[in-house]
């Protein structure tokens, strides 16, 4: 469960990092930019938002209906937004707000926690797929097409794309081999749980509990696996989302003033959010760091209006969730805050 003094930290780090950017860009002109947004460009920008939030509320709901999870439609997309809550205040992105998004799912649904986790890891997977799609060929339009890249960086967009293809080739080799992946997590897991057991105040579970909660899980991501027409869908809506936080970054900059293809900025959401896996809330400030700092090296465009283009779309992002996430909570009546542990 979420700690009170861990939601606490993880507001304050988004403030002071929103704070740091906003005095890099100047106060001043941070304010007169956005208010120079019309009720036109902001419409668009609250729309690309909430495609955002349907399409991976949507995955979460498919993925859920093939092992029974019992969720209806509107109720995956709201509950989504909890799990989102729980990445964006705890380190490590995804790894580290997948465990409280299982639980959250898990009270609500009454299904095993092994089973939601293994839903989470699903819809996490399915979500590579986009990723990989942008990074190799976007990484190659750009390559080839985008006139704004200097000449000195285009080999670099050729290397990465290069090296999404050595990670898709390994992916495909742990596919093909299953057995081998179960083997290799068990003993994981098992480390992981055996040095739990040496250390003080962190728990950790008897071997056969844990051999139990390991079959379940695997189970249940292997069923989720063989369902195609299931990953096909899930991956279109995942596809969907992320297509529309590339566009919502491209709208923000749009209205202040920057004129990029929506190409660069779904590609560079995409490389910005591997910064996600930073021992950070949500990778506050490692991901606005890295969306600024590739489009002034790319675009040549001031940092002022970058910077205010970049906090705006991603403080959409980090409080969307957090907003709806905790009313959704609240309504539901799930408990995920405790005064001390995490459970």
């Amino acid at each position: 469960m979420l700690q009170k003094k861990q939601i606490a930290i993880g507001v304050l780090l988004w403030v002071l990092v929103f704070g740091a950017f906003v005095t890099l860009a100047g106060i001043g002109d941070f304010v007169d930019r956005l208010s120079q947004i019309t009720p036109t460009e902001l419409a668009l920008i609250l729309f690309a938002v909430s495609v955002g939030v349907v399409s991976m509320g949507s995955a979460l709901y498919v993925i859920g209906r093939s092992v029974g999870l019992g969720l209806g439609l509107i109720e995956s997309i709201f509950l989504n937004t909890s799990v989102s809550l729980a990445h964006n205040l705890t380190p490590f992105g995804q790894a580290g707000g997948a465990p409280i998004g299982a639980a959250i799912l898990s009270q609500r649904s009454e299904s095993h926690y092994e089973e939601c986790l293994a839903v989470l890891s699903a819809k996490d997977a399915v979500s590579f797929v986009p990723a990989i799609l942008v990074f190799f060929f976007g990484g190659l339009y750009i390559l080839l097409f985008e006139q704004s890249v200097p000449d000195a960086l285009r080999p670099l967009f050729g290397a990465f794309s290069l090296f999404v293809v050595v990670i898709v080739g390994s992916a495909v080799a742990v596919y093909r081999y299953p057995d081998a992946m179960r083997r290799l997590l068990g003993r994981l897991v098992g480390a992981v749980n055996r040095a739990a057991a040496r250390l003080p105040l962190l728990p950790s579970l008897e071997e056969e509990e844990l051999e139990e909660r390991l079959a379940n899980f695997t189970s249940s991501f292997g069923e989720l696996a063989a369902d195609r027409q299931t990953i096909v869908i899930a991956s279109a809506l995942a596809t969907s989302a992320f297509v529309a936080q590339g566009s919502l970054l491209w709208l923000t900059l749009a209205a202040v003033g920057i004129d990029i293809s929506v190409a660069l900025a779904i590609f560079t959401v995409q490389v910005s959010l591997l910064a996600a896996g930073l021992p950070l809330p949500g990778g506050s400030g490692g991901v606005e760091g890295t969306q600024v700092l590739m489009l002034v090296t790319i675009t040549g465009a001031a940092s002022a209006p970058t910077i205010t283009a970049v906090v705006l779309s991603r403080g959409l992002v980090f409080w969307t969730p957090i907003v709806l996430g905790s009313i959704t909570l609240l309504v539901l009546g799930v408990d995920t805050v405790a005064e001390e542990e995490i459970v």
